[in-house]
């Protein structure tokens, strides 16, 4: 009696097929990963970019090119739109990527939105994500181990990865299957990032835990991820995929910072001592390049470079005299030069100005009013600046009672999006106000455009809503927002 039940061993791993029913599924990948059975067959097929059958619908192996019920070609169903995201920016550390998007608030992918003319302040969303449990969220897009974009949710206060099926556009929780949980409560949210190294058909995402530097490995297709840690004290602020290597800083014995280096596929990690003093709040988001890579803090910067002879050093960097930084304000700004730039606040009269980063002796260049800036592209109120941020105003903006908070910009296009809100009293005075909601216009400015309006947001402190792109569109989440809600980009 012929088996009803057909084992396939294929390039794209083994399949079984009922005889009966004509149906494939996957039951594990080339490396040997078991398909985890919760998975339901059509979001299976989905991540592993299974063909269709155009008139029907069934499903096949991506090894075919046809039906073998009907030997019509079969629909191949990976998505062409989608690049990766890594957050917070979007920028990848992955060949390729925009040098200029490293470290600000510039992505390489474009911004602009499909059918700009019919977008308003009052328009709705085009789409909905399903919500997550309550969280602080941020949003990874990558292939992982699987052929399809595939997005995954981090909560990292919570040490929670979920991951969304394409086909039943679901969340599902990945388990953890080796090292102990990777949660941190997060001393400084702002400076939070990931980077994602891929080898072997696999992506690693490092991120910051309680336990150093963690090097998490998910898989899609088996419901879970392996966690390995490098460093012995909890991380202290964001790592940075730099010359080959993944650099995060961690509290050290001391009350002192070390940094941990974790080189690509090595096993073990290196630790460079340093005599820098642990920052109260953590620091901020990196800025980095080809030269060096510089941790902000309210009480200095650490820089990491080569010396003369070709040996890593680093450094420690006071700001000058009686000034404090204001990362509140938004990235610092990367000059066309290349130097950084911080915002920063004089303690003895009360001016702004900025602060050439990683110099002992630093320059500085006086401001009339607040800037906020994404790296590149700064506001003067409503007043886009596309330039140095010290250029001064035209007298006709000086009045404004709004402000733009610019939260992305694209290395690609120049679109900013950004939120419009009221801001009778000033920057300040908005972000140091209550914790009750308030209205933010939602837009994106393209230069020489006008700013296209496309949706509202009544939360509070939107200034913390955080950008993705994913499947074409334009996500934009908040705390307060019980789930993502995403616009359509496109020209």
């Amino acid at each position: 009696m012929q088996q009803q039940i057909e084992r396939w061993e294929l390039r794209s791993g083994t399949w079984v097929r009922d005889r009966a029913s004509e149906t494939w599924r996957l039951a594990a990948t080339r490396d040997g990963t078991v398909v985890d059975p919760r998975l339901p067959a059509q979001d299976v097929a989905g991540l592993v970019g299974a063909r269709r059958e155009a008139t029907g619908g069934e499903w096949f192996p991506p090894d075919f090119n046809y039906s073998q019920q009907t030997g019509v070609p079969l629909r191949a169903t990976i998505p062409t739109l989608d690049s990766p995201w890594v957050p917070p920016s979007g920028a990848s550390a992955l060949p390729g990527a925009t040098p200029l998007s490293r470290g600000s608030r510039q992505t390489p992918l474009p911004l602009a939105l499909a059918r700009a003319h019919e977008r308003s302040a009052n328009g709705q969303p085009d789409r909905a994500l399903p919500p997550l449990p309550p969280g602080h969220y941020r949003f990874v897009v990558d292939k992982f181990d699987v052929a399809c974009p595939t997005l995954v949710a981090v909560e990292p206060e919570q040490g929670q990865l979920f991951v969304l099926l394409p086909e039943s556009e679901s969340w599902i929780a990945l388990e953890r299957t080796a090292g102990t949980s990777w949660a941190q409560k997060l001393r400084n949210p702002r400076g939070w990032r990931t980077e994602l190294v891929h080898a072997h058909g696999h992506a690693t995402a490092y991120c910051p835990s309680a336990t150093g530097l963690a090097a998490i490995t998910p898989s899609a297709i088996g419901l879970s991820y392996a966690v390995e840690y490098a460093g012995e004290g909890p991380a202290i602020g964001g790592p940075v995929a730099w010359r080959g290597e993944i650099w995060s800083p961690v509290l050290g014995k001391g009350h002192v910072v070390h940094l941990v280096g974790k080189p690509h596929g090595a096993s073990r990690h290196i630790v460079l001592p340093t005599h820098a003093p642990a920052p109260q709040h953590g620091f901020e988001e990196p800025v980095f390049d080809d030269a060096h890579v510089n941790w902000p803090c309210d009480e200095g910067q650490l820089v990491l470079r080569f010396d003369a002879s070709g040996d890593k050093q680093c450094e420690w960097i006071g700001w000058p005299e009686r000034t404090r930084p204001l990362f509140a304000m938004g990235r610092p700004y990367r000059a066309p030069s290349g130097t950084f730039w911080q915002l920063c606040r004089r303690q003895d009269d009360g001016r702004f100005g900025y602060v050439q980063m990683a110099r002992a002796v630093a320059q500085a260049a006086p401001i009339d009013a607040l800037r906020l800036c994404t790296g590149r592209a700064c506001y003067r109120g409503t007043l886009r600046i596309d330039g140095d941020p010290w250029r001064a105003a035209p007298a006709a903006d000086v009045a404004s009672m709004e402000i733009v908070a610019p939260l992305r910009e694209s290395a690609h296009d120049g679109a900013v999006v950004g939120l419009r809100i009221d801001a009778p009293h000033g920057v300040l005075a908005l972000l140091h106000g209550g914790d009750e909601p308030r209205r933010a216009v939602l837009q994106v400015e393209v230069p020489g455009q006008p700013a296209v309006q496309f949706g509202t947001l009544d939360v509070r402190r939107p200034w913390l809503a955080l950008l993705f792109v994913h499947h074409g569109h334009l996500w934009v989440t908040h705390p307060d927002l019980p789930q993502a809600i995403g616009w359509t980009l496109g020209p």
